[in-house]
This record gives structure tokens, sequence and C-alpha cells, in this order.
């Protein structure tokens, strides 16, 4: 079922409700940069149907991706938590007597982080960004020139992807990665909910430093696992699905 819910500016976000309607669990999928409630290379998707006989689920654009309103250039860690918070609310509105899961990926996790929110039951982080905001901050650069992209962080920069589309990341952008502390949310949100981690053992984007950070935070569990940033190949990907499951149903 798609339906149509308004963020806190008033712009339709596109969502999809999908699996087991009689299920007493909710699961919120949220994507990552430049991509859409499928995710890279249709890992929500493929998760999706991997899931449909557990969960009721709910998957979305975030504002300015996908079929979602709002411009990409908008996109900045604030508006996009606003855009799950949005997501949880109507899920508690609407499905009162379920439970609440989130799954995120990529930099999906550091606006689930960012949000933190309450009397969720567990959620899944896959792909996790760095915990060194400085390090992210000079790789995505280096990525952005080496395709022959413009930065300018007092207005727009312009980011050749490898889809051919040309991705426009506005100023509120970099300000708001700039003042973001992953290791300090992430260890207030394993507080608050049954976390786990998901990392990639052969992430094809992210380098792999500053990971050890995650480790030490109390409360959450920090699982290395075979895969790429999408976990593209098959086999990685099933044993992916396998522990998800796991954690969020055994």
């Amino acid at each position: 079922m798609k339906k149509k819910v308004k963020n806190i500016f008033g712009e339709n976000l596109d969502i999809l409700i999908e699996g087991d309607k009689k299920s007493n669990k909710i699961l919120i999928f949220v994507h990552g940069f430049e991509t859409d409630k499928n995710e890279g290379f249709s890992t929500f998707l493929d998760l999706s149907k991997y899931l449909k006989n557990d969960f009721l689920m709910i998957r979305f654009d975030l504002s300015g991706y996908g079929q979602s309103e709002g411009e990409d250039h908008e996109f900045q860690f604030q508006k996009a938590a606003g855009d799950v918070d949005s997501m949880i609310r109507y899920a508690r509105r609407n499905y009162k007597d379920k439970d609440i899961y989130i799954v995120a990926h990529s930099l999906g996790t550091f606006i689930v982080s960012l949000l933190s929110p309450y009397d969720i039951k567990k959620i899944v982080f896959i792909s996790i960004p760095n915990s060194n905001i400085s390090f992210i901050i000079r790789e995505l650069k280096n990525r952005i020139t080496s395709k022959g992209g413009k930065i300018d962080e007092k207005n727009l920069t312009y980011y050749p992807r490898t889809s051919g589309a040309v991705q426009i990341i506005g100023r509120d952008f970099w300000r708001t990665i700039k003042g973001f502390n992953p290791c300090e949310y992430i260890e207030e949100l394993a507080r608050k909910t049954d976390l786990i981690i998901f990392k990639p053992k052969q992430d094809d984007v992210l380098k792999n430093r500053y990971f050890q950070e995650y480790k030490k935070i109390k409360g959450l569990k920090y699982v290395e696992i075979d895969g790429n940033h999408n976990f593209t190949d098959k086999t990685d990907r099933k044993r992916l699905f396998q522990e998800i499951r796991k954690f969020l149903v055994d």
C-alpha cells in the first residue's frame, strides 16, 4: 500500500507499507545518502521481501529523494531526522498495538542516532560510516573532486554519481555534519534500545579506519561480517539477512 505522509515542513514523503498486517511488530527502514526506499543495489527491497512474513514494514523516501517532495540540496541531518520522526509518529498513530523496530543503512544510521527515538524495541545499523567526522568529510570531498565535482561549502556542491546523475549538496549539509559526534549519539541510543551494528569487512565505500571506537560503546552489539557496503554478493547478502532476522525475531 502506497501513501503520502507529511513531514514537519509540509512536504509529502512517499511511503510503502507492506508485509504481514497481522504481525505485532512494525519495521521502519531508513535509507542512506542519495538513495531511496529501495536502498543501494535494492538492499532494502530484498530485505523487505525476506522479512515479509515477520513484520509489517514501512519503507519511505527521505525528503528530496526518490518520490518524496523536497530538493536534494536541502538534505541535512536535522531535516532527515525529522522525516524519520514523522514515520515513527505515523506508526504510533496508526498501529498502536505494534512494537516498533528500525533498520538503517549507511548515513541513515547517523540520522537515526541524531533523532535518538524513544520506545523502539530494537535497531539494526548496517554499513555505519566511520566514527571520525573530520575523516568522513575529507573522504567525501576526495570522492567528489575525483569524479570532477565542484565543492562550495557556502553555496552548492555538485557531486557526479556513478549513475550519471549529479547530486547537489547544500551548505546546511556541511554545517550539520560538522557538528555531529557519532559515538556520543550512538552511546545515548544504546542506552535506550537493543542496538546492533553490522560492519561489512570488505566495505568498498568506506575505508577501514575509525571503527574500533564503536566497539567500546557499552550496550550495543558490534558484528563484523563478510560483504561490501551494499552486500551485493548474493551469499553475503543472504548471510546478512539471516543475522538481521535472528536479531530482530529470535
